[in-house]
């Protein structure tokens, strides 16, 4: 694990309970700076009350948190002047512009630059001179966005930061947070959405009700997940062989002959299934590489009865 001198963000055991309602349960996460981590994890599960309470929005029924080394609490104005933080409802007064909203927040921090300012809404294709009432859920998201990447901070709290954006624009923010990490900002994001976070993170968080199930780095993830492949032969014949020497096979399972072809699943390399396939003459071979969602949870074992993820 990292030390605490490379460390954005630590929480340690921290617990958000609202009355009879859980928030967020012993959670203990450690951010270096630097990296992207992704919290994943359905509606409701404990996402939003962890980012609101490393930025002390809201404050934590028991443990802690700190960010830079600098308790969330007690150096609350300390921490919010390195992070910059994109909520998940977005609310901003429906009679003021674009460019109005800017001078809000720019009266709560050092001046904004002006051209970075123009840089970032010519980028995502925002007109800065229209009142937000009049933006549809995409420009208000847009807008949003440029509030959070307008000002030099340290660390970037993003919650559900691509709500509404269509896939150019999810393509171009995902480019702002590579440029933000190359300058060595830490970004801390949410999503429902695992192939949004694919795109962008390192490490993954999983939190399912409250408690965070499970943390580990994406390549990590990759390796430990099940590939589904199908393999078909030249000559029919040879179905039933191929179907025996791949069920040989060391982590491969669910070995069937499906029509003209075998199919099945696998884990980790593939130089094994290669290696007896090359036994027979193999009209064609599909692998399909599982996607993040799949990876995780096959990974860890979370899901629901029907096997997707909860």
């Amino acid at each position: 694990m990292p030390t605490s001198g490379d460390l954005a963000l630590e929480s340690r055991a921290l617990t958000k309970s609202y009355g009879t309602y859980r928030g967020v349960v012993e959670v203990s996460l450690q951010v270096r700076v630097g990296e992207v981590v992704g919290l994943v994890g359905a509606n409701g599960a404990g996402k939003t009350t962890l980012m609101r309470t490393v930025l002390d929005f809201i404050r934590p029924t028991s443990g802690s948190v700190a960010v830079f080394g600098l308790d969330s609490v007690t150096a609350s104005v300390q921490v919010r002047r390195r992070t910059a933080y994109l909520p998940g409802e977005l609310v901003f007064p429906a009679h003021l512009r674009g460019d109005d909203v800017l001078l809000r927040f720019t009266a709560a921090r050092p001046a904004l630059d002006p051209r970075r300012v123009r840089s970032l809404a010519d980028r995502l294709n925002l007109d800065m001179s229209r009142r937000v009432g009049e933006l549809s859920k995409g420009n208000r998201q847009k807008l949003g966005l440029v509030v959070a990447f307008a000002p030099e901070v340290d660390l970037l709290v993003l919650d559900e930061p691509t709500s509404g954006l269509d896939p150019l624009l999810q393509r171009e923010f995902a480019q702002l947070v590579a440029e933000r990490v190359a300058a060595g900002v830490t970004v801390l994001l949410s999503s429902h959405v695992m192939s949004e976070v694919e795109q962008i993170a390192s490490r993954v968080a999983l939190l399912r009700e409250g408690r965070l199930a499970a943390v580990d780095e994406l390549a990590a993830i990759r390796a430990q997940s099940r590939r589904r492949g199908r393999a078909r032969p030249v000559d029919p014949v040879d179905l039933p062989q191929l179907a025996e020497a791949l069920a040989r096979v060391p982590r491969v399972s669910e070995v069937t002959a499906d029509g003209d072809a075998v199919t099945f699943a696998c884990t980790g390399e593939m130089d094994a299934v290669l290696k007896s396939l090359g036994r027979f003459r193999v009209a064609a071979l599909d692998v399909a590489h599982a996607d993040l969602e799949d990876a995780f949870f096959s990974a860890y074992g979370e899901s629901t009865g029907d096997g997707r993820a909860s």
